[in-house]
């Protein structure tokens, strides 16, 4: 039934981007763009049709001042008409607040549309930064991230409902005016509506020229919102090796470049309005000149002259919204183009089309692990971080990988999770490969505790129950005391409702760690990765700590990462990795009497500690 109504058939076309896969392939990169802008419509499209229909009836009625001026002057100065006068005052109310109405419904409308398309796209650009693997935000910078799902956000909804209605409302104002002054004078209002047209031109040649400069600028502003971010993380580490002079100059120079690039956008920007003015003050030479000899000659009444003048000047404004409306269009286009190039990426970690259940038992196996990081590199010159790595490690065994720095110990650990997946070989678990498991599934099984230490701005209370969101008040105490954090928490100002700072720095490194691992203890994962759990903190908090891990650890398969070769002495296996590959194995005590790498980790670290 719908199908026979030809406006709701119109709007369904209008909308319905079912085949949009198929229309791509026909269209240009730009048409593609406008395609793709208005799925961000379709969910209001009724407040947006409903505005934009106001807005339709706001600009027409623009159509209708010249000639409420030309009866005021003719009626009642000319003629003197009484009768007139009385209702004049009356019309003219009415008329008012229907143009206030439609005003209003247009505004609040499409404010109310845009304000729901910037919730949805940044929804939308969040949700595709949770689908991405680690190695995303190694690649692309956090300020540059940020930028992107702010002010192009922002852009994008200036696109879809500011610069959509302007366009459709001006270009209404500017057609019920032409049509106003051509009834008036139609010799005058023919070339009037031939002129405006090809005056728009130029403007809009320009405007293309804006989008150049505007995507240089707000790549520039995620570049500086990148520098500002590392300023404020990083700021001990600029104040230690007294660097704030030259993070000044870097912030300035980069600064400085994205000012010129704002700055050139501008100027081609400011051309429009000279040229607005200059063609508007030529038309009004040219209507006061004409309308005045009519006038004087006795060919119209000076209401029919003021009427049509008021109709030319009527023109310039939504004409001048117009020739600038191009500029707008290509600054968010190109915020357009920079939401875009987030959402079209494609997570290179996915969940398998037919997922496996979980197996019952925690054994794990690498096999052939061979992995690189991808680089722009050609593939003979790639820097191998693990070769051909075969280990097995059976359920509840607690193994521990040491080595120097870069031998390979975090990146083998990262593959059980599919923090990244190997190039060669595969990684199982109860025999089954994880790339066989959804993602939330296998991260179910594993917790983990780094040197890094990442809590968020909350309390502590919340970043403890983050492991476990249906974890008890008692659970989470008690996961507290395990960690042996309860303590130092119930000496915090406000105990567990006491809030912890950016990245938990309103605490010690040592209690952002215990609180890390409480968080881990509340999970009650089987399989538990240590990866350097101990590393910052002090003699005393880490023999604490140790016997909280080894607590945690019973029971569990558990795979440490260690620094300190005392945490690890009573490990059931204790796997040695040089240069990315395994070069030993063994418990503590085989090890040392093999007199290999081992023994030389072992003997220059009781050298340092000595």
């Amino acid at each position: 039934m719908n199908e026979l109504n030809p406006k709701k058939s119109f709007f369904r076309k209008f909308f319905n981007l079912k085949n949009r896969e198929k229309e791509q392939k026909e269209l240009d990169p730009k048409k593609l763009i406008y395609k793709r802008l208005f799925t961000y419509l379709k969910p209001y499209k009724g407040l947006f049709i409903t505005g934009m229909v106001a807005m339709i009836i706001y600009g027409a009625t623009d159509g209708v001042l010249p000639y409420i001026i030309k009866l005021v002057l003719d009626e009642v100065f000319a003629s003197k008409n009484k009768d007139f006068l009385f209702w004049l005052p009356i019309v003219l109310i009415i008329f008012a607040l229907f143009r206030g109405a439609a005003d209003f419904l247009h505004k609040y409308l499409m404010s109310k549309t845009g304000y729901n398309i910037i919730r949805d796209l940044r929804g939308e650009v969040n949700n595709k930064l949770l689908e991405f693997s680690p190695g995303y935000f190694v690649v692309n910078k956090s300020g540059d991230i940020l930028s992107r799902i702010t002010s192009d956000v922002t852009l994008l909804r200036t696109l879809l409902t500011d610069s959509l209605s302007s366009f459709l409302g001006d270009t209404v104002r500017l057609i019920a005016l032409m049509i106003a002054a051509i009834s008036l004078d139609p010799f005058l209002g023919v070339i009037a509506s031939i002129g405006f047209p090809l005056a728009v031109f130029p403007v809009y040649k320009i405007g293309r020229n804006v989008r150049k400069h505007s995507k240089k600028g707000q790549d520039g502003v995620g570049a500086l919102t990148s520098m500002l971010t590392e300023s404020i993380l990083g700021n001990k580490v600029i104040k230690i090796f007294s660097r704030e002079d030259f993070e000044k100059e870097r912030f300035k120079e980069n600064n400085d470049r994205v000012n010129k690039e704002f700055i050139k956008s501008e100027q081609k920007k400011a051309l429009t309005s000279p040229l607005n003015e200059a063609l508007a003050c030529i038309a009004a030479a040219g209507v006061i000149w004409y309308g005045g000899n009519s006038v004087i000659n006795d060919l119209k009444s000076q209401g029919e002259f003021i009427a049509f003048l008021t109709s030319v000047f009527l023109m310039y404004e939504p004409f001048k919204k117009l020739s600038k409306l191009s500029t707008n269009i290509q600054q968010g286009l190109t915020g357009a183009d920079r939401i875009f190039e987030i959402l079209d990426e494609k997570p290179k970690i996915l969940d398998p089309i037919t997922p496996k259940l979980l197996p019952t038992t925690n054994n794990i196996d690498f096999e052939n692990i061979t992995f690189w990081y991808d680089t722009e590199e050609s593939a003979e010159n790639k820097e191998i971080a693990l070769k051909n790595i075969n280990l097995s490690i059976k359920e509840g065994q607690k193994i521990a990988l040491v080595g120097l720095s870069g031998a390979g110990k975090s990146t083998l650990v990262d593959l059980l999770p599919r923090f990244i997946d190997p190039k060669e070989g595969r990684v199982l678990i109860g025999g089954i490969n994880v790339k066989d498991f959804t993602l939330k599934d296998l991260r179910s099984k594993i917790a983990m505790v780094s040197q890094h230490t990442f809590l968020f701005n909350d309390t502590v209370y919340n970043n403890i129950h983050y492991g476990n969101l249906n974890a008890t008040k008692e659970d989470v105490e008690n996961a507290a005391k395990t960690a042996f954090a309860y303590n130092f928490i119930n000496k915090l100002p406000n105990k567990f409702d006491s809030i912890v700072g950016e990245s938990g720095f309103a605490l010690s490194g040592g209690e952002r760690q215990r609180i890390a691992i409480a968080r881990a203890v509340l999970k009650d994962a089987p399989i538990l990765i240590l990866d350097e759990a101990t590393a910052s903190l002090d003699n005393q908090s880490e023999r604490e700590v140790q016997e909280a891990l080894e607590k945690l650890a019973s029971n569990r398969t558990c795979i440490v990462i260690a620094h300190r070769l005392s945490t690890i002495l009573n490990s059931d296996l204790i796997v040695v990795m040089k240069g990315g590959q395994i070069v030993e194995t063994g418990t503590h005590e085989e090890l040392l009497k093999k007199a290999g790498e081992y023994k030389k980790l072992y003997d220059l670290q009781f050298k340092e500690d000595k």
